[in-house]
């Protein structure tokens, strides 16, 4: 009696546990690209963004493994075989740039640093069968470009969302939307609402582009 029911605890056991990894992105966080909440306080109408620094520090681990969701905090596949910290920097640079930059109007000269702690993409894998989430978590600090004060933070920040898989991701990459572009939406998404463009530096904006 007692052999049979271990052997069913096992079972149930082992049932759980798959199901679980059945199921390993559960993202409770925003799902949406675009809809995003600041997380600075204070006014930022004020501040020109003379610099921006992304660190990725070489502490964090780093997988190649072709799992649904290998255990380590970047996972990055749409370089070629390399420096992947070195790839996160310069993908997260790209794409802050264009938002984050010098205002004529402001006053104060602020430097904005982005300590990256997690950038999970999704694997081979993960990408063509089961989908996720793309995890991107980073510490941000602004600090006075004069001074070296800083006027807000350490804050952590997580940008996780959603991210297609199997059917979905093929459709999407057919039509050019790569995990690179998702990212960069994500992230420029964070940028502009995180710090928002006076009305007169918006209008000079579109005459430019128009």
């Amino acid at each position: 009696m007692m052999k049979k029911l271990l052997k069913s605890a096992l079972i149930v056991a082992a049932m759980t546990g798959l199901s679980a990894c059945a199921m390993p992105f559960d993202v409770s966080r925003d799902a949406s690209i675009t809809n995003i909440s600041p997380v600075i306080a204070t006014p930022t109408q004020d501040w020109s963004i003379v610099e921006v620094r992304i660190d990725v520090p070489r502490s964090l681990t780093v997988s190649e493994a072709n799992s649904i969701r290998p255990f380590a905090d970047i996972v990055w596949r749409e370089d070629p075989m390399g420096d992947r910290y070195e790839q996160v920097e310069a993908l997260m640079t790209e794409a802050l740039a264009p938002v984050l930059r010098p205002r004529d109007a402001a006053s104060t000269p602020v430097i904005v640093s982005l300590e990256v702690m997690q950038f999970h993409a999704l694997t081979e894998r993960a990408r063509y069968t089961t989908g996720g989430a793309h995890e991107i978590v980073f510490m941000l600090t602004v600090a006075d470009a004069r001074t070296g004060r800083v006027l807000s933070g350490p804050r952590p920040v997580d940008l996780t969302f959603r991210a297609a898989g199997g059917q979905a991701a093929l459709a999407e990459e057919a039509q050019g939307i790569t995990q690179r572009v998702r990212v960069t939406e994500r992230l420029q998404a964070w940028a502009r609402a995180e710090f928002p463009m006076p009305a007169a530096d918006l209008i000079a904006v579109a005459q430019a582009q128009n």
